[in-house]
């Protein structure tokens, strides 16, 4: 090894050193790629970015060639889990599938990765918290990021009591559900996973969010201006304190900064700073999010009656 390359590698052990492992899906990663970019950037860090390539797409392909990579990110990639078909059955919904392709990596994988690369810490998304035991084996401490809303994160660190105490489907109860200090949500707004308690889509996020006071700190992209009752639910409400959970670390806003900013980008974002505060409806359905024409109209005429300042972003797929 030559002198210059024996410097590079002193100064990389010498920078901290963190592990990401987001689940597979582009809505997965891009939140944690971020994140990982901004400890490199800004902060100096070495990380090794661990992608989960089981049924990768196209995009999360490219997302990790090297010229979207700055010095001290390393993209490493788990091998294809073989025969990971066999696990599924054609009615098994997302979350289950998800979680299934994830177990499986990490069981073959996560073990011998950690040990080659040796982080001092992992930090992984909602669906990969099979890798809590697995670090304690090899005593890597796991933070968890969750990249929703921090009111959805303290449903989710509610949902097991939930469980305990509720029979039949929550869909069917004839009140609000209470969080503890949060505001209270309509058991119909609930989301999709938690609406049909037979299915193993709700027992797979039940288990994962029942994992969530394992980790050593929870990083939300938030912060308090934008959620303040929540998270001072979650710093202060004695329900939280009990359970108990770990360190909750604001780190919003964490957007993706090489968008590029079109003319009509500009127009919408001086639109939006001339608005009064808490103002403005945001409607978004993000990438996989489908409405028929007839939902559309439904949903413009309802966005209308509501008096409402608004700005509604849709994708349009040829």
């Amino acid at each position: 090894m030559d002198k210059s390359a024996t410097m590079a590698t002193a100064e990389q052990k010498e920078k901290p050193h963190f592990a990401f492992l987001p689940s597979p899906g582009m809505g997965h990663i891009i939140p944690l790629f971020e994140f990982a970019k901004r400890l490199v950037i800004n902060h100096g860090f070495h990380v090794s970015f661990f992608v989960i390539t089981t049924g990768a797409s196209a995009a999360q392909n490219e997302l990790f060639l090297s010229d979207n990579l700055p010095a001290g990110f390393h993209a490493v990639e788990i091998p294809p889990v073989e025969n990971i078909s066999s696990f599924f059955t054609d009615d098994m919904r997302v979350v289950t599938r998800l979680s299934i392709i994830v177990r499986e990596s990490l069981k073959q994988y996560l073990s011998s990765l950690l040990i080659k690369h040796r982080p001092k810490a992992l930090i992984i998304d909602l669906f990969c918290t099979d890798a809590f035991e697995i670090c304690k084996e090899v005593s890597i401490p796991v933070h968890s990021f969750f990249t929703a809303s921090t009111l959805l994160m303290a449903f989710s660190l509610y949902l097991p009591t939930l469980d305990r105490e509720v029979n039949g489907e929550f869909v069917d109860l004839p009140q609000h559900i209470q969080t503890p200090g949060c505001n209270p949500i309509c058991p119909h707004d609930l989301l999709d996973q938690v609406k049909d308690r037979k299915n193993d889509e709700y027992k797979w996020y039940l288990l994962h969010v029942s994992r969530l006071p394992l980790a050593a700190g929870i990083f939300v992209n938030s912060w308090d201006d934008l959620e303040p009752v929540t998270l001072q639910a979650l710093k202060e409400n004695s329900f939280f304190q009990n359970i108990p959970i770990p360190p909750i670390h604001t780190i919003g806003p964490l957007i993706k900064q090489d968008e590029v900013i079109t003319e009509k980008d500009a127009e919408i974002l001086a639109w939006l700073d001339n608005q009064p505060p808490d103002s403005v409806l945001f409607v978004v359905f993000g990438s996989g999010g489908t409405l028929t024409s007839e939902q559309l109209t439904e949903l413009a005429w309802g966005l209308e009656m509501s008096h409402q300042r608004l700005l509604y972003h849709f994708n349009i797929r040829k």
